[in-house]
C-alpha cells in the first residue's frame, strides 16, 4: 500500500527524534538505508554497520527539518489568521458595540437636519465641543439616562458624538 504524501508528512512531523524521522523516510524509500545511515552519523546518532558501505559514501542528504514545536490552539489560530490576512497589531471595530454607532448616526442625523451640512461640525473650534461634552455630561450627572430636552435624544449619545469630533481634530488646526 502506498501512501500519500500528507501521511507521510503527519508521520514525519510527528516522529519524536531526527532518527525516527529519517527512519520514516528510508521505510518509504524517500532515502536510500546508505543516505540514512550517513545522515544519521553526520549528526552525531549511532549508526547500524550494515547500512555503510566500503568507502565514501556519495550520496548526500538534503537536511531535514526538525518538527515544528506544538502550538496553542490560540497561537494555531492567530499564525493561520495571518497567512490569510496580515492585520495584527490592527484595532478591531468588532469590539465595539452596534449601540454605539446607531446613537452617534442619530446625533449627526439631527445635526445635519439642524445645520443642513454634514461638513458644518468642521467649521467649529475643539474648545466649544469639549464645552458641549461637558454640558451633556454634567446633564446626566443624576441621571445617566437623561434626554437632551433640544434633539430627544439622550446625553450620553451627544457626549459620545463630542468626544469623536474632538478626537477627529486631534492634531489637526
Amino acid at each position: 500500500m502506498i501512501m500519500g504524501e500528507n501521511e507521510i508528512l503527519v508521520d514525519y512531523r510527528t516522529a519524536k527524534d531526527k532518527r525516527e524521522q529519517v527512519k520514516i523516510l528510508a521505510d518509504r524509500n524517500l532515502v536510500k538505508p546508505r543516505e540514512m545511515a550517513e545522515w544519521l552519523r553526520d549528526h552525531g546518532e549511532d549508526v547500524d554497520k550494515r547500512y555503510l558501505s566500503p568507502g565514501k559514501v556519495s550520496a548526500k542528504v538534503k537536511p531535514i527539518e526538525p518538527a515544528p514545536t506544538k502550538l496553542t490552539r490560540e497561537e494555531l489560530d492567530a499564525k493561520m489568521e495571518q497567512s490569510a490576512k496580515a492585520d495584527a497589531g490592527k484595532f478591531r471595530p468588532s469590539l465595539l458595540e452596534p449601540e454605539l454607532f446607531e446613537e452617534v448616526a442619530r446625533i449627526r442625523e439631527y445635526g445635519v437636519e439642524k445645520y443642513g451640512d454634514k461638513d458644518n461640525w468642521k467649521k467649529v473650534s475643539a474648545d466649544r465641543y469639549h464645552d458641549a461634552l461637558l454640558r451633556h455630561a454634567l446633564a446626566c450627572l443624576h441621571d445617566v439616562y437623561a434626554v437632551d430636552e433640544e434633539s430627544g435624544l439622550l446625553h450620553l449619545s451627544h457626549i459620545c458624538c463630542n468626544a469623536m469630533f474632538l478626537l477627529s481634530m486631534r492634531g489637526k488646526k
